[in-house]
Formats: C-alpha cells, sequence, structure tokens
C-alpha cells in the first residue's frame, strides 16, 4: 500500500508531537512570553532553522553587494538592476512549483535540499569570476535555481515538523533565525569590503564558506521519515499526490488567498534598489548598510508576528504587514536623512518575511497534506511571477521618473491588497481558532 511521508507520520501521531514535546506545549500554552513559547517547537524545527541561517549569511554576504557591484565595476543601469533581479527571482520561483511537486510525489524533502544546497555552493565562486551582466544573470539563475530546490521542501518540512496550532510561531521562529543570518551577512560583507579596498568578488568568494556549514546542519535535520519505526522504512517511497480526494483542497478558496497574494506582492521590488537608494545618504563602502536593517526588521517581526498571528488570528496579521508595507514606502518617500532609509528598510524587510509565513500557514492548514509542497511551490510561483513585474516596471520607474515614483507605485498595490483584503481572505481565517 502506497503511503507519503505525512501519511506514515499522522498515523505515528509524528506531527502532533514530531520531538516528544506534547507536555512542553501543553505547558506553553499557558505561557504568554516569546521566550517561553520557543519551548514548544519541535527540535527538528531549530535543525531546519540553522539550516537557513548559515544560507542566509551567504545570500546576504552576495546580494548586499550585488546591485553595486553590477552599478559601479559591470555599468549596469537601475532598470537593468531590477530586470536581472525579477527574471532570476522568476526563475527560482518556478523551480519552487517543480521541487514541490517532486518532494510529495517522491515523499523525500532531505535529498531535494541536498541538491538545491548543492547547486548554491557551485554558483558562490562564479559571481567572483563575473566580468559582464550576462555572466551575472547565468550566475545568479544558477544561485536562484539552488534556492528554488531547497525553499519548498525546506517549507513543507517545517509544516510536517509542526503542529498546526503553532504553525505560525514555526515560520516565523525559523524565517526569523534565517535572517538573523542575513542579519550577520551584511556586516561580514562591509568588513569583507573594508580589509579588501572595496574588492567586491572577494565577498562573493568568501561567501562559498557559510554554505558549506549549512550542509553539516542539513546532516541535523530528523526529517518526519526519520523519525517513523523502521519496520515501515521497507514501503515503496513514491506516491502520487494527485488523486482527487486530494484535489478537492485546491477549491476557490486557496486561488483566492493566491490573488491576494499576487497583488500585494505586486508592491514588492527588487530589493537590490534599496542599497543604491541608500548610496545618496552613505558611501560606496556602507550603502549595504541598508541591507542589514532589511534583515534586523525580518529578524524582530517575523517570530513575533507568527507568535501572535497563532493567537490572535493570522488574517488580521496578512493586514498588519500590508500596512507596514504602507509606512515604509511613506518613510522612503519623506527621507531627509539616513534614518528615514533605515527606518523604511526595517519596516520593509520586517512585513516581507512575517507575510510570507502567514500566507504559508494559512495554505498547509487549508489544502490535503499529500499535496503540502505543491501548495507551497504553487504559491511560490505566483508571488514569484508578481515580483518579476514588479521589479521591472519598478525599475523602469525609477530609470525613467526617479525613485520617489517607484515608491509610489508599492504604495498603490499594498493599498489595493489591504482594500480587497475582505473578498479573498474568508472571515474564518481573520480570527484564531479558539478550538485548537
Amino acid at each position: 500500500m502506497k503511503r507519503s511521508i505525512c501519511a506514515d507520520v499522522s498515523r505515528k501521531n509524528v506531527p502532533d508531537d514530531p520531538a516528544g514535546t506534547a507536555d512542553a506545549s501543553s505547558k506553553g500554552h499557558c505561557e504568554n512570553g516569546l521566550f517561553p513559547s520557543l519551548r514548544t517547537l519541535p527540535s527538528g524545527i531549530f535543525a531546519v532553522s540553522f539550516f537557513g541561517l548559515f544560507l542566509g549569511i551567504s545570500t546576504t554576504m552576495v546580494y548586499s553587494q550585488l546591485g553595486m557591484f553590477l552599478k559601479n565595476e559591470l555599468n549596469a543601469s537601475e532598470a537593468v538592476v531590477g530586470f536581472i533581479d525579477g527574471v532570476v527571482e522568476f526563475i527560482a520561483f518556478v523551480c519552487r512549483v517543480g521541487s514541490g511537486i517532486l518532494s510529495d510525489y517522491l515523499s523525500e524533502r532531505k535529498l531535494i535540499l541536498y541538491i538545491g544546497c548543492s547547486l548554491t555552493l557551485i554558483a558562490r565562486p562564479l559571481f567572483a569570476m563575473a566580468a559582464t551582466p550576462l555572466m551575472v544573470v547565468l550566475t545568479q539563475s544558477l544561485e536562484r535555481l539552488g534556492n528554488g530546490f531547497q525553499a519548498t521542501p525546506r517549507d513543507a518540512l517545517i509544516a510536517d515538523l509542526s503542529r498546526e496550532a503553532e504553525r505560525g510561531r514555526s515560520y516565523g521562529f525559523s524565517r526569523s533565525l534565517k535572517t538573523i543570518g542575513s542579519f550577520l551577512g551584511t556586516p561580514v560583507a562591509i568588513l569583507i569590503m573594508y580589509l579588501s579596498c572595496d574588492n567586491y568578488r572577494t565577498v562573493f568568494f568568501c561567501a562559498t564558506i557559510p554554505v558549506v556549514i549549512s550542509f553539516f546542519c542539513l546532516m541535523k535535520v530528523k526529517t518526519p521519515r526519520d523519525l517513523v519505526h523502521k519496520a515501515e522504512e521497507t514501503e515503496r517511497k513514491i506516491h502520487n499526490p494527485f488523486r482527487r480526494r486530494y484535489l478537492k483542497s485546491l477549491d476557490l478558496v486557496f486561488w483566492k488567498i493566491l490573488i491576494l497574494a499576487f497583488l500585494f506582492e505586486m508592491g514588492h521590488f527588487a530589493e537590490s534598489l534599496l542599497p543604491i537608494y541608500g548610496s545618496n545618504f552613505l558611501s560606496k563602502t556602507t550603502s549595504g548598510a541598508v541591507s542589514m536593517f532589511i534583515s534586523t526588521g525580518q529578524v524582530c517581526c517575523s517570530f513575533p508576528i507568527g507568535l501572535y498571528a497563532d493567537r490572535f488570528g493570522r488574517g488580521r496579521f496578512i493586514k498588519v504587514c500590508m500596512i507596514m508595507m504602507i509606512l515604509a514606502n511613506v518613510c522612503f518617500l519623506s527621507a531627509s536623512s539616513i534614518a528615514f532609509v533605515y527606518a523604511g528598510a526595517f519596516l520593509w524587510g520586517g512585513q516581507m518575511t512575517a507575510v510570507q509565513g502567514l500566507f504559508l500557514s494559512i495554505i498547509c492548514g487549508k489544502v490535503d497534506e499529500h499535496l503540502r509542497a505543491t501548495a507551497i511551490g504553487v504559491y511560490y510561483l505566483t508571488i514569484g511571477s508578481a515580483y518579476f513585474i514588479s521589479s521591472m516596471l519598478a525599475g523602469q520607474i525609477w530609470t525613467t521618473w526617479g525613485s520617489d515614483y517607484a515608491f509610489m507605485y508599492s504604495i498603490f498595490f499594498s493599498c489595493l491588497g489591504l482594500i480587497t483584503f475582505r473578498m479573498f481572505i474568508p472571515k474564518k481565517y481573520e480570527y484564531a481558532d479558539r478550538s485548537r
């Protein structure tokens, strides 16, 4: 009889208590603090999160400097920077669909994570050897291909390991730890820039080291398949997730959620443009500090928003994130000093990963567990398409009319998402389920 990871684990109650934390969880529900809530998370969540932390360090070391590298060394315009970022991110999001389907079909998460991490490792030194924008596009495409292979199985694995009532905080914690890595990656890159006399290529070479460390973290991840009885390991891995009874969960509500995610993501354009904007107030060496404040916002906001969304309603906090995005753009528009830029970057980063965690939490609770990774992949394709369009439009607007109009463009779509929220998110997702 064919069964998926999720089916095996569900029968063994692994998702309900994947790390033997049932007693701690029941106690944790009575504790209201942020740190006591961490004790209720399964140990597997921590292993996956540290894997993301070191990848975050490496990624931010590259991307905090890549926009300035393209502009200063390869003479690319802001429109080209936005176009490149949009194209390669779209490639990554397309790959997330394929990796999600493969993950569900093979009932295997960890192997695909290894493949994605390997592609990222190969791409890192290639950035340092790039001599033209085209070479950057090809290298970045390979790197984003690796990102696409590891992102969807990782998010599906978090859902596999966590309880429904704690899924928001599980995603929030994982993304917070990942962005602690992003936070650390920026000052490391700035330090290397300083020591190497503004040599971008040295930064790109050094970015390979955290990827190697992430491999060792991945070895410590205990997947649900690792937690089931050995006697069940002889059963077939291959499982067809596209059965009619599973596909029923991809109903009209699911597609409405994706429409709302698409509209809101249209307000997010290439982050590589924000350090360029910060260079109006900072030197070439320190303009990457804007990326550090984006990461700071992610670290400070992702877990608290996920935690309180579990308690008071995920839909409510999606609206909070939309408001944060509007305020971020207002800070950029009214910037008279670097403090406004830092505030805008903080709010931009704070809502960016938090809202993705909230959408993922709703989707994982909505769709059948056999289609979990596939649904996550479709979600990523949806927001990736929006990001691709938005980055090209905003980059062109930025080059033609200036940065202010790009930020006003972002405000428009953030307000549109806020206005249409009620049409696409059912009321039951706006409030917490007190019966859980």
